[in-house]
């Protein structure tokens, strides 16, 4: 049984998964139904919910409490911080101070209780003596927030009753709240009132300033038919017209906000994608990816990168060699880019979602895609950056890194085994300690050298070389990055949403909608055994010649029944050569569809039918084979024939690869030649067939049918599969030039 316990759980759905753990499906076994137990999985889960009721506290009105050491309960606060709120300013006031209690810790966390992992703002406090403290932090706008209040010990960790020396202290405070309105925070419905509106060069789009010196761009939303498919848009300006450009300002981020509703927006993939423009005048970026090809909605872009064509001024900008915009992307709060590839939200640093330049082309453009996007309030913020005209050609961001690692290139000798560098270590050590290499290194592989030697799991001196590429990189920072108001950029941008991928799943996958407990999602079904969210993991995937040579194994092979047909019909066996001739036909093309993929499959008619009609051959052709070997009176073959051809028709039908479904004719068949042989052994006295049938032939086709029905039944697997089943096919067209019985032999001799 497992448990899994979750602190302080923001409000809203929540959704819970169960999935059987990825096995290598090259090494699963294809086993005949009824021979192997199934193998299904029974989840039982429960939900056990503790509810806190916290004190509700209002702006400007004091509260009085008590703070308990032996209390095994923190104290709990809960505030609404309504629309244009810049900073809350928490004020905590000791009345009656505790000289041995331990300090209190302050959480504060908005939509949830926080916790020592999750929070917007932390502060320890004294309580030994008296005195007012005053905590500011920037809070979600239209959210209730949670304050937990609670002894601590010296390391941070929640103190217990036993853990300090006073179990019977308290601490008597006052709490009260002060909220400071954004003075220049706009309504959009009250435009014509306010004064603090920029207007932009390109496009009139209105800009507003919020708390944290951002420059806040409206957007507005556009949802179109299909499900998850929506994107947003710059508000029009006066004359109607949408902006295509944004423009940015060194040293002050450009935030934008946008909604992603329940059950509609979650099931898709949020896409955010940017790009530089260089050239106004010339440049034209476009990704678009529509609906349906056959719609009416064909024309209606849901994810683009608006064109940049048009009677638009040639902006001149400030002379900067080199131009870095980083990208923040969170839900419910917004983060400020930091040099020089980090995002700050709160007191919490993480990695930026993504990071370009105007170096090249290459550089130039970001994407960054979330799947199954949470619902709320989305902030995307873009930080310009700009380097020294004398700098700039010196050292980038890449560059900066790749000088660091060389510097540190010892530590590569001593990677632990456990590092996902050291299979390429020497590799990396080679080109570090070679100029021409290390300058053709790419960024991802720079970047994962500079996080192995700051890993744990790589190095016991990650501690120290953390600190040293820090040092490393606020020193190239100064020396490079420019925060003036001086250094514009222009940028095109699409936030959008969209099933799968786009819309699609790329060339090796079809993008597809399921329905699971009341909602629906998009998922891609990956062809030729691609792999990954958007079918291009191609680690699995087999080469165009093992393709070729798996369908012309599993086709080919057939074609051993020839000999089976033409001695069925030298034997006069005709309506047996006609079932050996079709069970050869269908297998063929039933193979010649399912295998080679895409890339070399051929399908005569649908899967399907040829599926049907290959397991119906082949099972008639063992039905008639046991029918001819019984050698019954010619007046009861064509009924038993008939009589066969229907119930396995049915049998087919109803599941075509139940283990009964091959036992039935195989048994009964057995049942009438046991009959047949035995009333003839009786009636004449002798051994029937002949004994060269009994010693030879028999024997030989009833070894080959049972390395057959080995191979069948155990031995293959979904790697093995075009080996082994060529091989049922071959000893099965085999068995039947030993089984099928010659007149001239069967009969025994007088």
């Amino acid at each position: 049984m497992r448990r899994l316990n979750i602190e302080g759980p923001k409000f809203g759905n929540w959704f819970g998964i169960g999935f059987i753990s990825w096995t290598d499906p090259n090494n699963e076994r294809i086993e005949q139904q009824g021979l192997s137990p199934s193998c299904e999985t029974l989840l039982l889960s429960e939900m056990v919910v503790i509810q806190i009721q916290p004190i509700i506290i209002h702006p400007e009105l004091l509260h009085s409490n008590r703070l308990l050491v032996n209390s095994t309960e923190s104290m709990s606060y809960k505030f609404y911080v309504p629309n244009n709120i810049a900073i809350v300013t928490w004020h905590m006031s000791i009345t009656k101070p505790c000289q041995s209690c331990p300090d209190i810790g302050f959480y504060v966390q908005s939509n949830g209780m926080p916790s020592l992992k999750s929070y917007i703002q932390n502060t320890i406090m004294a309580v030994n003596q008296t005195g007012e403290v005053s905590i500011d932090f920037y809070p979600q706008e239209n959210s209730w927030h949670y304050v937990d209040l609670e002894f601590v010990l010296i390391d941070g960790n929640v103190s217990s009753s036993g853990a300090v020396n006073n179990s019977n202290g308290f601490v008597e405070f006052s709490v009260w709240l002060t909220f400071h309105e954004d003075q220049t925070a706009m309504d959009i419905e009250n435009i014509s009132s306010l004064n603090d509106i920029e207007i932009g060069n390109s496009g009139e789009q209105l800009i507003e300033r919020i708390g944290r010196k951002f420059l806040y761009f409206p957007l507005l939303r556009q949802t179109y038919r299909e499900f998850f498919m929506f994107d947003y848009d710059l508000l029009p300006d006066e004359n109607g017209t949408t902006p295509v450009s944004l423009n940015l300002t060194g040293g002050l981020p450009t935030a934008m906000k946008f909604d992603v509703g329940d059950v509609y927006d979650i099931g898709g993939t949020l896409s955010f994608a940017i790009a530089m423009k260089l050239d106004i005048k010339g440049n034209q970026i476009e990704s678009p990816h529509r609906i349906k090809d056959d719609a009416d909605e064909a024309e209606l872009i849901a994810e683009k990168l608006v064109d940049t064509e048009g009677g638009y001024e040639e902006t001149k900008l400030v002379l900067h060699s080199n131009q870095t915009i980083i990208i923040c992307m969170r839900l419910d709060e917004p983060g400020i880019p930091q040099w020089p590839d980090k995002c700050v939200y709160g007191n919490n640093v993480f990695p930026a979602a993504s990071i370009i330049n105007n170096t090249d082309t290459d550089t130039g453009t970001g994407l960054v895609h979330v799947p199954f996007p949470e619902s709320g309030k989305w902030w995307v913020t873009l930080g310009l950056f700009c380097h020294g005209a004398e700098t700039a050609a010196r050292i980038t961001i890449i560059d900066s890194v790749k000088e660091f690692i060389k510097k540190n290139v010892d530590l590569l000798y001593g990677m632990n085994n456990s590092c996902s560098c050291t299979q390429l270590k020497n590799y990396y050590i080679d080109c570090l300690l070679r100029d021409k290499c290390l300058a053709q290194l790419n960024e991802t592989e720079t970047l994962k050298i500079k996080e192995c030697m700051m890993d744990s799991k790589c190095t016991e001196r990650y501690q120290e070389i953390s600190k040293k590429f820090e040092i490393h990189q606020k020193f190239v920072t100064e020396q490079s990055v420019a925060l003036d108001h001086n250094c514009n950029s222009t940028v095109v941008f699409t936030i959008s949403s969209s099933p799968c991928v786009a819309g699609r799943c790329g060339r090796n996958g079809r993008c597809y909608h399921y329905m699971s407990g009341g909602f629906v999602f998009s998922t891609c079904l990956c062809l030729r055994n691609y792999r990954g969210w958007d079918c291009t993991e191609d680690s699995q995937v087999p080469s165009s010649l093992s393709l070729l040579v798996a369908s012309l194994m599993l086709t080919l092979s057939n074609l051993l029944f020839i000999p089976s047909i033409y001695f069925a019909i030298r034997r006069e066996y005709y309506t047996e050569s006609v079932i050996y001739f079709f069970a050869m036909f269908f297998s063929t093309f039933y193979h010649a569809c399912d295998s080679g993929e895409e890339e070399f499959s051929f399908c005569l008619v649908k899967i399907g039918v040829l599926q049907f009609c290959d397991f119906y051959c082949g099972l008639l052709a063992i039905w008639v084979t046991l029918i001819a070997m019984s050698h019954v009176r010619q007046t009861l073959v064509s009924l038993l024939h008939m009589f066969g051809a229907i119930l396995l028709a049915f049998g087919t039908e109803l599941n075509k690869q139940s283990l009964w479904v091959f036992l039935a004719p195989a048994l009964t068949g057995v049942c009438i030649i046991s009959f047949s042989w035995g009333f003839r052994c009786r009636k004449t006295k002798k051994w029937f067939p002949s004994k060269n049938y009994l010693a030879l032939y028999l024997p030989l086709g009833a070894i080959l049918v049972m390395v057959g029905l080995v191979c069948y039944a155990f031995l293959q697997t979904k790697q093995n599969y075009h080996i082994v089943h060529s091989v049922w096919h071959m000893v099965m067209a085999l068995s039947l030039l030993c089984l099928l019985p010659n007149r001239e032999t069967f009969q025994p001799k007088c």
